[in-house]
This record gives C-alpha cells, structure tokens and sequence, in this order.
C-alpha cells in the first residue's frame, strides 16, 4: 500500500479529483487540505496501481509543469480487514509488482554515486580477493565479491543510455571507469606486498592462473550476462532483492585484481624471487584477466540496456524534467548568473558611452 501526496494549484483541484474518481473510484478515500495558493491532496493506492497512477497524473502536467507528487510507502493500515490482505497477497504472488520510472530512476541514481564510504569497501573487497588470490583460497575471493559495490554505477550507466539521460549515463560510465582503477590500483599493491613470499606461496597459485586461460573468457561472459539482466529485474522489481549483484561482483572484482597483481609482480618479482620469473606467463594472465574485465562489463552493460530499454517500453523520460526547469535553487542560480552577466556587459560598454558622451561635450 502507497499514500499518495500531490500538491495542486487550486484552480486545478477539480480536474485531479474528477480524474481520480473516475479511473481509479478513489472519491471517498481522498483528504484535500486547502491553502491560500494550493490544494494537498492525499489517497492510498494499491502497490499494483502505482505505476498507472503516476503515469495518469504526469499526463496532466502535474510533477512537470507544475506542482509535486511524492510517494510514500504504508507498513500497516488499520483500516484495510483481512480479506483484503489475503487478496492483496494472492495479487502480489501473481502479478509483477514492478516499480514505476521515476521510483527506479531515484533507487539507480542514489547507488551510481560514488562516496567515500563506497571507495573505502571496494578497497576492502579488493584487498580480501586479493589476498584470496594470493593464497589461493576461494573463500576469501567470494567474500571481497560480496563486498564489493560495482552494480550500482553499472546500472546507473545502462539506465541512463535506456532512458536517454546523458548525465546518468556518463555518471554511471565514470564512476566504473573508477572504481576498475581503484581495484586494479589495490591490487597491484597487494601483489607488491606480497611479492617477498611468491615463491613459498607458488605463484602464480591456480586462482591466478585460471583466469588466465582465454577459454575463462566463455564462461565469464556467460555469468556477466545472467547476472547483468537479473539485477536489472531486481532493480526494476520491489519484491525482488538485488543479491543478483553478486554475480557482478564476481564476474568483475576476482580478474581485475589478479591483472593488477600480476602486472605488479612482472615489475619487482626479479627484486624478491630466487628463482627466475616467468614475464611471459605473468604478462598473459594479467592481460587475459583485463580482458576478462572489459569485455565482462560489456556484456553487463549490454544485457541490462536492453531489460530496462524493454521494461521502460519507449516511455518519455519525464520525471525528471521539473527537477531541472523548475527548481527554485536552480532559478536563484540562473538568476546569479544572469546578472553577473549583465553587470559585466555593462562594465564592458561604459568606455564606449563615456566616449560618446565626450564627443558631444
């Protein structure tokens, strides 16, 4: 269950409580509060209906032109009896509560960004595959995979290029190209620190060296593709969890801090090994562990592009048009501008005024 909470201008009060009235029959469960410029109107929605409420309403301009639609989630009503939560859980185990545009919009964008807090686990993840990879343990490789935070930018950059929204989607593709460099960069130092003990840990150890075998390639693309559509799902799904990313983790973390491992130890393995290093073999498991990582990430990208681009259905991508037109922050800084502008343009013509003014004299 959804409450509804929209902010009206009074003269258009009428026109939203005809139409929710006669599409969704809400005209008994809706609470208007009126003030001297606007109307707040207030209604619960069925979680199903969520989607065709927002649209209908942003059909009349409201959350566009004008106006604001904020949507809350209910935990317990006490007014709803229990035949109509069995029905309402029936509904929910049959249908497909997909979440509206602009809830997934705001759940992608909120995990593109990057934080500190976020650089600071992807260097715990790094470090406990690292370490994993070094010893050659797979316990600690799947635990640094589910530490790690790579689904979000991921997505941000598939839902953008789905939506058409070049901010999101070159946030999401930086924000990547970050966060790579980061976990490559922390293994390259993991493979500097434990360069001294390589020979008594046999390098490269078997977690290190099967991805460095191309046929790797095959079966990692095959996981980067279920996993990449299967967080797309989730994260178009509120009834699904996004433990999906995992498998992005997976396909992602493990290769490219073996490449940077790798990499390192080809630079300072003759400063620390007794026994001569293979620059070769290093040289193939760090480049083939890069390609297991870029074209990974492509094959992520590319099948969750395509479930939202199919989810969305070519939708127009308004929910985030007022944001960018109305906001009043936004004006008072246009406004700044404008007039520093203005007074600069000003500054530049006096010379030329005060000339004229001479020439009269």
């Amino acid at each position: 269950m959804k409450l509804f909470q929209l902010t009206v201008p009074n003269p258009k009060v009428k026109q939203f409580l005809d139409l929710l009235d006669a599409e969704f029959g809400l005209g008994n469960e809706i609470m208007t509060m009126e003030s001297f410029k606007s109307t707040l109107i207030q209604f619960r929605i069925e979680d199903t209906q969520v989607h065709f409420v927002l649209e209908e309403l942003q059909a009349l301009g409201l959350g566009i032109s004008f106006g604001f639609c904020d949507v809350l989630d209910l935990k317990a009503s006490t007014t709803v009896n229990s035949k109509r939560l069995r029905t309402q859980a029936i509904q929910s185990s049959t249908e497909s509560s997909s979440l509206a545009p602009s809830q997934i919009y705001s759940n992608i964008v909120t995990k593109t960004v990057l934080t500190v807090d976020t650089v600071i686990i992807m260097c715990m993840s790094a470090a406990m595959a690292g370490i994993g990879l070094a010893i050659n343990n797979r316990i600690y490789i799947m635990a640094g995979s589910l530490l790690s935070r790579l689904m979000g930018p991921l997505m941000g950059a598939s839902y953008g290029l789905a939506i058409l929204d070049q901010e999101l989607f070159l946030t999401g593709v930086r924000n990547v190209t970050i966060a790579l460099m980061i976990i490559v960069s922390f293994g390259a130092l993991i493979g500097v620190a434990f360069a001294p003990f390589a020979d008594a840990l046999l390098w490269p150890t078997d977690e290190m060296a099967t991805r460095g075998v191309y046929l790797e390639m095959m079966f990692g693309a095959i996981i980067a593709i279920c996993g990449g559509a299967s967080v797309a799902i989730a994260e178009s799904n509120e009834d699904l969890s996004s433990v999906a990313g995992i498998a992005i983790s997976s396909a992602l973390v493990p290769p490219a801090v073996n490449s940077g491992i790798c990499f390192s130890y080809l630079i300072v393995g003759d400063y620390f090994s007794k026994n001569e290093v293979d620059t070769g073999l290093f040289f193939r498991i760090a480049t083939s562990s890069l390609g297991i990582v870029v074209m990974n990430s492509f094959f992520i990208y590319a099948t969750a592009w395509v479930v939202f681009k199919t989810r969305s259905g070519g939708s127009r991508f308004i929910f985030k048009k007022r944001d960018d037109t109305h906001d009043p922050f936004k004006k008072l800084e246009r406004k700044r501008k404008d007039s520093i502008l203005l007074g600069s343009a000003k500054m530049s013509d006096s010379p030329t005024q005060f000339r004229k003014t001479a020439s009269k004299t």
